[in-house]
């Protein structure tokens, strides 16, 4: 496969580091082969670790393309002075790191290209970092979202397994008939869930007595002032908020009946390509593609 670089650091943090993968054929071919894909993990944002995107990685790698899976700050319990955008510090650092070890190899910088990529969570972070940011080392030119949550907001958290076909109701428009029919139920009860997430992301910037006062018999008081200063702030990690027409391509892949981020997700992507002009191309459906 070629040459493994394990748990190189990145950043100062002890979880601040990556694997790099360079194919044997890269060594000989530097001006024809420049695809780099960085693989972020998935864990709800809270576990856990580069090693668990490794097969991705090898399996790319063997196609001729340099790989790479890394490791980020997690979310934890009691963490202090930390949230979700400060991972996307660290995803700018570590993509530097492999610019630099690529240079070190005698690539050219200027033509490499990369294509980023993650899993639920890390699906999440990757779409987060490609949307929002503008100064990634390398230029990205690729997405691939695997089961990535794009809000926390309530009316993206519906399980759609009651559906005979999912995808028939893939629009956004499709998703509130069957709402409006009761035919997909909530994945949480009530929205709770929800602010305690939100409040996750910012690094628990509100007491529980604060989130308390914005929620009442389990609904977000979307009036709440509090509310409103929490999700001003919030709705910045939100990858939905930020496509735009210069938006990169995106390859999604959500399964129709998955419990916890479904095809949902992808109705309110979907509808934030066409609104800002971006085609949406074909669904792949039990192995059947379709229009």
């Amino acid at each position: 496969m070629g040459e493994i670089n394990d748990g190189k650091d990145y950043d100062k943090n002890e979880r601040n580091i990556y694997d790099l993968y360079i194919p044997y054929s890269t060594e000989f071919t530097k001006d024809k082969h420049n695809g780099v894909i960085l693989f972020i993990h998935g864990g709800s944002w809270t576990s856990g670790d580069k090693a668990d995107m490794e097969y991705l990685a090898k399996r790319y790698a063997k196609q001729g393309y340099i790989t790479a899976t890394m490791s980020y700050t997690l979310l934890i319990e009691n963490f202090t002075d930390y949230n979700i955008f400060k991972i996307m510090d660290e995803i700018t650092a570590c993509i530097q790191s492999i610019k630099e070890q690529l240079i070190s190899r005698n690539y050219d910088d200027s033509k490499l290209e990369l294509a980023l990529g993650g899993t639920s969570a890390g699906g999440h972070i990757a779409l987060l970092y490609e949307y929002s940011m503008s100064n990634s080392p390398i230029q990205i030119k690729f997405m691939i979202d695997i089961v990535g949550p794009v809000s926390i907001e309530p009316k993206y958290w519906y399980k759609v397994s009651d559906l005979e076909h999912p995808l028939d109701s893939i629009t956004p428009e499709g998703i509130d008939t069957a709402l409006n029919e009761n035919k997909i139920q909530p994945i949480y009860e009530g929205d709770a869930v929800q602010i305690m997430i939100m409040n996750f992301f910012l690094g628990k910037k509100y007491t529980d007595e604060e989130l308390q006062e914005m929620v009442e018999n389990g609904i977000i008081k979307e009036d709440s002032p509090k509310y409103q200063e929490m999700f001003n702030i919030v709705k910045n990690a939100f990858p939905v908020n930020f496509i735009n027409s210069n938006t990169v391509p995106t390859l999604c892949q959500y399964g129709g009946k998955d419990l916890t981020v479904g095809i949902v997700h992808y109705s309110y992507l979907y509808k934030a390509f066409e609104n800002n002009g971006i085609p949406n191309k074909k669904y792949i459906f039990n192995n059947k593609v379709i229009p």
